[in-house]
């Protein structure tokens, strides 16, 4: 008898289908351990998990597999390991996710996912982004005293881009603390909030600090950031609606539920 698919099993409750864990089915026995019945839908179940695995098995090693887990479910009975309030939890537990994602997997393939249902949720996730992108230069300094004083020197009326040159830390000083065009989740958070709030042309009243020192910020420029096309991003669309859905579906069990939680 063949037992070396059961090492790739994580746990052998979990892997098995018997009969002694799915009673009342009418399905065709195809063995039986001490007397207790493995069904044709026990190893047609089984190969399903194989396979939703990566896994190959012919009948024979599933049906072979499902033995050796039925035997040791016997043992494991014997010994009375399955009267331990650890495992009793655990049992309820795995037959509630196996029975919810049964559930999620029915209502899933009643989820419209038409090019035209996926084209009405991307345009209203379109409608619900107001991403911007930013085209700004910075001069960084590691003391906040050093930045007001230059913040001094600008309102006086120094060039931003060769105070840039002259005093920043930062790669771009070079370049007149250039950054080019940029959206906020490309800079750390405390920057590009910094960032939005400027009017074009003009530059942080204050330091702004982050983790990399204190910042002078002059916005150049800003616009709105464009969608990327349908096409490209149709599967993410697609996973985002499937997700949006099922959400909707949980929330409503609950909304229905009398829930008390002590």
């Amino acid at each position: 008898m063949q037992r070396t698919l059961l090492a790739l099993c994580t746990t052998a409750l979990l892997c098995t289908a018997g009969s002694a864990l799915a009673d009342g089915t009418d399905s065709p026995t195809i063995a039986t351990v001490n007397g207790e019945a493995i069904t044709a839908i026990d190893r047609e179940t089984q190969s399903e998990q194989f396979i939703a695995r990566g896994q190959q098995a012919n009948d024979e090693q599933v049906l072979d597999e499902l033995i050796s887990l039925e035997l040791m479910r016997q043992e494991a009975v014997k010994q009375g390991l399955d009267k331990s309030p650890k495992m009793a939890a655990e049992m309820k537990i795995m037959r509630a996710r196996v029975l919810a994602n049964t559930l999620l997997n029915d209502f899933t393939s009643t989820i419209d996912t038409s090019d035209e249902a996926l084209k009405a949720e991307y345009e209203h996730q379109v409608s619900l982004s107001n991403v911007e992108e930013f085209k700004a230069r910075h001069i960084l300094l590691e003391d906040e005293t050093k930045a007001k004083e230059i913040i001094a020197e600008l309102d006086g009326g120094a060039d931003f881009a060769e105070a840039a040159k002259k005093y920043s830390t930062g790669p771009s000083g070079e370049n007149g603390g250039d950054l080019g065009w940029f959206d906020s989740a490309a800079m750390v958070p405390e920057f590009s909030a910094a960032a939005a709030l400027l009017e074009v042309g003009k530059y942080s009243a204050a330091p702004v600090k982050t983790e990399f020192g204190f910042h002078i910020i002059q916005l150049d420029d800003k616009r709105s950031k464009a969608p990327q096309p349908f096409e490209t991003v149709k599967e993410q669309v697609r996973g985002m609606l499937m997700r949006n859905k099922v959400a909707e579906y949980v929330d409503a069990l609950h909304a229905a539920a009398e829930i008390e939680k002590k």
